[in-house]
């Protein structure tokens, strides 16, 4: 436990600081502005903000990772400084930032900052990062939100005003909106993706009309990628670089302080008989879980899916070292492991379908009585059981009156563990479901485990139907030509499969917002609807697109299959083929087939925000793979056939 002495210690000078140079006298002014009574306690006094950042300070400053268990280590003390990458559509020099403090001259340059990316590549962590040095460094009052938090009866400003509010309500919230109008504030939005699916519109509704009515701060939201972050067209796009192998390994050295284990581990990396795991060192949650696994196993797991269950072997069997390695945690359930395994599948995949992490105790509760209630031939408490994911095996963790999974990543694992184990005759039908679901690309993370742990059921249920609905897409889009390269022609219908795209180029006056009217303009050519507007500043054109959401699973098969995809580049073309003026362009597989130079041109600009490496699938490969899974539908149908009559 750290010593909360030791934070209030360090942090006493700096909030001091902040609240006197910037937060008092904006009260003051803004009292005045308002000609009301400072002891009236309508607006929030300098107490109030006093007593929020000591307490977000100190939470913040600690950090829960899987390699600790429930062991308090400070932010500081295990943070490697990651870097952000402006999303670049026109592919010249990246802008790039490296996170070792707030990035004061990108954020007074774009405002409105999204951090987009993977399961684990450290989103939360790097803004819980950048929250506390906006208080050590006096940037402006910093206000962190999760976003899970936000539903259709809860504003994101009663998020605020309850965070402000220590414990007396006494001030007004629509006076604390006019109080953040006057600038200077920070907004952390953590974690756009973890919104529950059922409040998803009112939420995002809600928060936009709050940024365009308190404009005049700074806004820094993270999510994983998601279709619906189109609503935020107006925000520039981040991504953050993978570790490069001296940062995994300094992460590494800071899980033991330069111990003896991590120096075992990067020796054993270093060996050369590991290439095959390069790329989980660029993920540092993945490096945290290779740190956790060697720990406890003192070997090295070669597949994403056999870390997460040798972490979870550790939890089971934690050791108390304070204790002697003789010590283990008592279980109040008095499960086994593989039986306390099959409940925590069931704890999973229903968090899964909940699409949420984090549960008030009762609901939590009540899903563990639910697993109870699927795995009848186990006798256990459910009060034993939470106390156990509590303490002795602490997978979740208590976050004010919430109890959530210690991360999210973990709670997938178990749900695939699920579909792979217990869903039995609905295995086919429950991936049947998520590859044609709307909301897929909150699945990517699950799949890509899935891949490993079941790679027959993943082939059969995900890749087959997308190879079939590409070779169909293919035949029906294509045609000869004398005029466009072959190869032309096939990467316009790569480009177009499971998409609607349309490009406008048009005026956009100086500071003006540029998507101000372009949404209204090109919605009406899109029966879907909208997913994405990108806007090309050099040129001032608009790529506006709608995607399947099945379009999200080209990233994750291009990376695991990459026999089945063709890499795609092109390069800006002339200004002679360049578009009309405010002439919108819906783009199909013939647009511009008597013109080379514009034909290539629009491709350009389809490969704008294609997925991966501007990766497109391989007609020839596409068929050789289904015919390979019909062979062995068929085969394996012959098989069940032998067992009739036994």
């Amino acid at each position: 436990m750290i010593p909360e002495g030791f934070l209030m210690t360090a942090a006493k000078p700096v909030i001091d600081t902040l609240i006197k140079d910037v937060i008092a006298p904006k009260i003051v002014k803004f009292a005045d502005k308002c000609k009301l009574k400072y002891e009236e306690l309508l607006i929030p006094k300098r107490e109030h903000f006093e007593e929020y950042l000591y307490r977000t300070y100190k939470k913040y400053s600690i950090i829960n990772t899987l390699v600790f268990k429930n062991e308090q280590r400070l932010l500081n003390d295990l943070y490697i400084p990651l870097t952000l990458v402006k999303e670049d559509h026109q592919r010249s020099s990246l802008e790039q930032v490296k996170v070792d403090k707030f990035p004061s001259d990108v954020v007074k340059k774009y405002n409105k900052i999204l951090i987009t990316d993977t399961a684990g590549m450290g989103k939360s962590t790097m803004t819980k990062r950048l929250f506390l040095d906006v208080i050590d460094n006096g940037y402006g009052i910093p206000v962190y939100i999760e976003m899970r938090r936000l539903v259709k009866d809860r504003s994101i400003l009663q998020e605020i005003q309850e965070q402000v509010n220590s414990l007396t309500k006494d001030f007004d919230k629509e006076l604390l909106l006019e109080f953040i109008q006057t600038g200077d504030f920070v907004f952390f939005l953590d974690g756009y993706d973890e919104i529950s699916l059922e409040n998803r519109t009112s939420v995002t509704t809600n928060v936009q009309d709050f940024i365009s009515k308190a404009g005049n701060n700074v806004f820094i939201m993270t999510s994983r990628p998601e279709q619906a972050l189109a609503s935020f067209g107006d925000f520039q796009v981040f991504k953050i670089n993978p570790l490069a192998k001296k940062e995994a390994y300094e992460l590494l050295r800071k899980y033991d302080n330069q111990g003896s284990t991590s120096k075992h581990l990067i020796d054993e990396l270093k060996s050369g008989q590991y290439e095959m795991i390069n790329e989980f060192l660029k993920n540092p949650l993945l490096v945290s879980l290779l740190f956790a696994a060697f720990d406890y196993k003192q070997t090295i797991p070669l597949k994403k899916h056999i870390f997460y269950r040798q972490v979870y072997d550790a939890y089971f069997d934690s050791h108390d070292l304070s204790k002697g390695d003789s010590y283990i945690h008592d279980k109040c359930s008095k499960l086994d492991i593989d039986d306390f395994e099959r409940v925590l599948r069931y704890v999973g995949f229903k968090c899964l379908k909940f699409q949420k992490i984090e549960f008030e105790k009762d609901a939590l509760l009540q899903i563990i009585m639910e697993a109870k209630d699927f795995c009848p031939d186990l006798d256990f408490s459910i009060s034993d059981y939470f106390s156990d994911i509590m303490s002795a095996v602490p997978l979740f963790c208590k976050d004010g009156q919430y109890y959530r999974w210690v991360h999210k990543s973990l709670q997938e694992y178990f749900a695939a563990q699920f579909i792979y184990k217990d869903s039995k005759t609905n295995q086919d039908t429950i991936l049947e479901t998520l590859y044609n679901s709307k909301n897929i690309d909150k699945y990517i993370n699950l799949l890509d485990l899935y891949f490993d742990i079941d790679n027959w059921g993943f082939k059969k249920n995900i890749l087959l139907p997308i190879c079939e609905s590409y070779t169909k897409h293919h035949e029906n889009s294509i045609f000869s030509s004398n005029v466009i390269k072959q190869d032309d022609l096939e990467n316009r219908i790569g480009l177009l499969f499971m998409r609607e795209v349309c490009v406008l180029k048009a005026n956009v006056e100086n500071n003006a917002n540029p998507f101000n009217g372009i949404h209204d303009r090109v919605k009406p050519y899109f029966n879907n609807g909208l997913s994405s507007i990108t806007h090309i500043y050099g040129d001032n054109m608009f790529i506006a697109n709608y995607s399947d959401p099945r379009w999200k699973l080209i990233t994750l098969l291009a990376k695991r299959l990459p026999f089945l995809f063709k890499n795609v580049f092109y390069k800006e073309g002339s200004k002679k083929d360049a578009l009309p003026l405010d002439e919108i362009q819906l783009i199909d597989a013939h647009t511009y087939e008597g013109n080379p130079g514009g034909f290539s041109h629009l491709n350009y600009y389809l490969t704008i925000e294609l997925p991966g490496n501007n990766f497109i699938f391989n007609y020839d490969a596409c068929k050789t793979e289904i015919d390979n899974i019909r062979r062995i539908i068929q085969k394996k149908d012959e098989t069940s056939n032998l067992l009739e009559g036994l």
